[in-house]
C-alpha cells in the first residue's frame, strides 16, 4: 500500500524513529472444543455440527462424500464459543465424522479433547513487523513506513495481513504511507481466523509508534495521538472521506471522567517513593471501521396460528455472542408483540442456505436486518386484516389472518454492496480505554488496579448484551497481551504449551481490580441497522493499552537505574518472565538501606 512519498517525507522531517516490534499468537481457547453428530439417512447424510459456517461445512462434507450438496442436511442451534476457530476449521471434524458414518451406515459423534484441538488447529497469527516514521516537534505525523510479516503456518489461505490497509491507521491522520506485507510459510499448524483478526494486531503496530515517538519527544502518549487525530471531511488510508469522527471530543471527555491527568502525576509520585512497585497508566483511542461488504446472511420467519407464537430461523450462529437475543428483540419489537412468543430456532442449511460465516462482528446487525425485512413483508400482509380488528389480540388477528388463508410465513436475503465513498467502511465506531498497573519488579508479576473503557454502540439494540461483549472481548485481549504465550519445538513445529500447565488464558484473578464499563451516552448511527454499532471485536483492539501501561512501569523501573530515557523494544505477550526482565534486574541493585 503506497499513499504519496513516505521514504521522502521521513528523510525530510524534522524527527525520526526506527524500530521493530513482535507480537505473538492465541489460542482460540473456546469451553466447546471441535465437535459433530453425523447421522445417515435415506439419500444423505443429516450433520449436527458446532461450526460458525454451515454452507462449508455443507459443502465440504458432500465433497468429502462424493454426493450432491443437496443431500447433505447442516444444522446448528449453538456453540460453546469459537472465535474464529470454527470458522473452516470445523469442516475437519464434521468431515471425519460423516466418513465414519458413511462407512458403518450408523450415527457417528466426534469431539476434540482440548489438548488434540490446541496441537491441530491453528491459532492467530504472530507478526513481526518493522517500522520508521517521521514527525514534527509536536509529535505530527508526516510519514510511516511499515514492512508487515505475518505467520502463517503452513498455508497462508486465511492470513489477515491485509487487514492494515483498513485499520492500520487507526484514529491518525498521516499523508504519506508505504505499507508491504508478506505471509511467510512456516512448520506451523495453518494459522485461522481469531477474534479481530488483523484489525487488532494492526491498531496495536500503529499505536506501538505513536508510544515510540512520545518517549521521543518527553510527551504524554495521549497528547501526541490527540494531535493526529482525523478530522471529519479528511480521508482515511482506504480513501474514503470521515463524516462521523467523533474520537477527538470522546477522548476529551473520557479524559476528564476517568481523571486520567491526576492518576498520571499520582502514578509518578508513587513511583518516586516505592523502589520495588511501579505503576503504569496508558491511553488507547480505537477508530473502528465496520464492512458490510462480501456478507451475505438470510432469514426465516413463520407465525403460526392458535396463539400467533412466531418462529425464527436465522443464517447467523449463537456462540455467546446474544445474536438470537437481539434478533428476538428485533422480531418482537418490530411486529409489536411480546418478547416470549418469539422462539429461535438452528440454522439450517435449507431455510438458511447459502449464508455466510458468523464472524467479524457484523452478523448480528445483518441478521437483525434480514430479520426487519421479513417483519415488514409479514406486517404488510397483516396489516389490512389488523386495521379491520382495532380492539382485537395479536392472537386473534393471526387465526383471522389464517382463516382468510394469508401467507405467515416470509423470508430476506441481505448482500450488502456498498461503494465509492461508502466503500469499503460502512460506518465507524470509536472507544477510549484507559489502563493502570501496579508491577511487582522483582517478580514481573502486576496487577490491573483500574481500567477505564468506553465504547459508541450507536443505539444498542440490547445494551447489557453489548456491555457483556466488551467485558469478554476486554478480558481476552488482556490474556493476548500478558500471558497467553505459545511455544512450539523449533524443528518440527509441534506444540509445547498445549495445556493449561504451561498456557495460561485469564482467569479471575487477572481481570482489573476496578473496572469501569460504559457504552457511550445519546450516540446513534444513521448507517446501521436500528441506528446501532457493531461491538464484539472492536473493544478487544483497544486491550493493547495494557502492554503500554506496562511499559511506563517498566520505564519507570528502569530510571531507577538510569536506563529509562531511551526507547527499549518490548514484545507481547508481557510475560511475568518476561516484564521481570525489561526491568534489568541484577543483584548488585538488591542491597538494604
Amino acid at each position: 500500500m503506497v499513499i504519496g512519498d513516505a521514504p521522502t517525507a521521513i528523510k525530510n522531517a524534522p524527527s525520526r524513529v526506527k524500530g521493530v516490534l513482535e507480537i505473538g499468537s492465541q489460542m482460540h481457547f473456546y469451553m466447546e472444543t471441535q465437535a459433530a453428530v453425523c447421522t445417515p439417512t435415506d439419500d444423505g447424510m443429516d450433520v449436527e455440527s458446532g461450526t460458525q459456517w454451515v454452507d462449508w461445512v455443507q459443502g465440504g462434507v458432500a465433497q468429502c462424500l462424493g454426493v450432491k450438496k443437496n443431500l447433505i442436511n447442516v444444522s446448528v442451534k449453538r456453540i460453546g464459543g469459537a472465535y474464529g476457530g470454527k470458522i473452516s476449521r470445523g469442516n475437519i471434524i464434521a468431515c471425519g465424522a460423516a466418513l465414519a458414518a458413511h462407512a458403518v451406515n450408523k450415527p457417528v459423534k466426534m469431539f476434540q479433547s482440548l489438548w488434540d484441538s490446541a496441537k491441530m488447529i491453528g491459532k492467530r497469527n504472530p507478526y513481526y513487523v518493522e517500522y520508521e516514521a517521521g514527525f514534527d516537534a509536536n509529535g505530527k505525523l508526516a510519514g510511516i513506513i511499515t514492512n508487515v510479516y505475518a505467520n502463517c503456518g503452513q498455508t497462508a489461505t486465511e492470513s489477515p495481513v491485509s487487514a492494515v490497509t483498513l485499520w492500520g491507521d487507526n484514529g491518525y491522520n498521516c499523508p504519506n504511507w508505504k505499507v508491504s506485507m508478506t505471509n511467510c510459510k512456516t512448520n506451523l499448524p495453518a494459522n485461522t481466523w481469531t477474534r479481530a483478526p488483523g484489525s487488532t494486531e494492526s491498531i496495536f503496530f500503529i499505536e506501538y509508534i505513536m508510544e515510540h515517538i512520545a518517549q521521543t519527544l518527553g510527551k504524554p502518549s495521549i497528547d501526541v495521538k490527540r494531535a493526529n487525530f482525523y478530522k471529519n471531511g479528511d480521508r482515511t488510508i482506504t480513501g474514503q472521506p470521515l463524516k462521523d469522527f467523533t474520537l477527538a471530543e470522546l477522548t476529551d471527555s473520557f479524559l476528564t471522567s476517568a481523571s486520567y491527568r491526576q492518576r498520571l502525576q499520582d502514578a509518578a509520585t508513587f513511583n518516586l517513593n516505592n523502589r520495588w512497585r511501579k505503576r503504569g497508566i496508558s491511553v488507547t483511542p480505537m477508530k473502528y471501521g465496520s464492512t458490510w461488504n462480501g456478507n451475505n446472511f438470510n432469514c426465516f420467519i413463520s407465525i403460526f396460528h392458535s396463539g400467533g407464537t412466531v418462529a425464527v430461523s436465522h443464517g447467523g450462529v449463537e456462540m455467546g455472542q446474544g445474536i438470537n437475543t437481539k434478533v428476538a428483540q428485533v422480531v418482537a419489537y418490530e411486529l409489536g408483540i411480546p418478547l416470549d412468543l418469539v422462539s429461535i430456532k438452528p440454522n439450517f442449511s435449507l431455510t438458511n442456505a447459502n449464508a455466510n460465516s458468523t464472524g467479524g462482528s457484523v452478523t448480528s446487525e445483518l441478521v437483525s436486518l434480514a430479520a426487519i425485512n421479513c417483519c415488514s413483508q409479514l406486517k404488510a400482509r397483516i396489516d389490512p386484516i389488523k386495521n379491520t380488528m382495532p380492539n382485537a389480540s395479536w392472537s386473534d388477528i393471526i387465526e383471522a389472518c389464517f382463516v382468510k388463508t394469508i401467507d405467515l410465513s416470509a423470508r430476506s436475503w441481505i448482500a450488502p454492496k456498498t461503494t465509492g465513498d461508502d466503500a469499503p467502511v460502512n460506518y465507524n465506531t470509536y472507544g477510549v480505554t484507559c489502563t493502570e498497573v501496579e508491577l511487582d519488579v522483582l517478580t514481573g508479576e502486576h496487577q490491573i488496579t483500574r481500567m477505564d473503557v468506553i465504547h459508541d454502540c450507536g443505539e444498542s439494540m440490547s445494551p447489557l448484551v453489548d456491555v457483556g461483549q466488551i467485558e469478554g472481548a476486554i478480558v481476552m485481549g488482556l490474556g493476548y497481551y500478558t500471558s497467553e504465550e505459545l511455544v512450539y519445538e523449533k524443528t518440527t513445529g509441534a506444540l509445547v504449551t498445549y495445556s493449561t500447565w504451561k498456557y495460561k488464558p485469564p482467569t479471575t484473578k487477572d481481570i482489573p481490580i476496578d473496572f469501569r464499563v460504559q457504552i457511550l451516552q445519546n450516540s446513534s448511527n444513521p448507517s446501521g441497522v436500528l441506528r446501532s454499532k457493531l461491538v464484539a471485536e472492536p473493544p478487544l483492539c483497544m486491550t493493547c493499552s495494557v502492554v503500554f501501561a506496562l511499559r511506563e512501569a517498566i520505564k519507570a523501573a528502569r530510571d531507577e537505574i538510569s536506563q529509562g530515557h531511551d526507547w527499549f523494544q518490548i514484545n507481547a505477550p508481557m510475560t511475568v518472565e518476561k516484564v521481570q526482565q525489561y526491568c534489568l534486574p541484577d543483584i548488585a541493585q538488591f542491597t538494604y538501606n
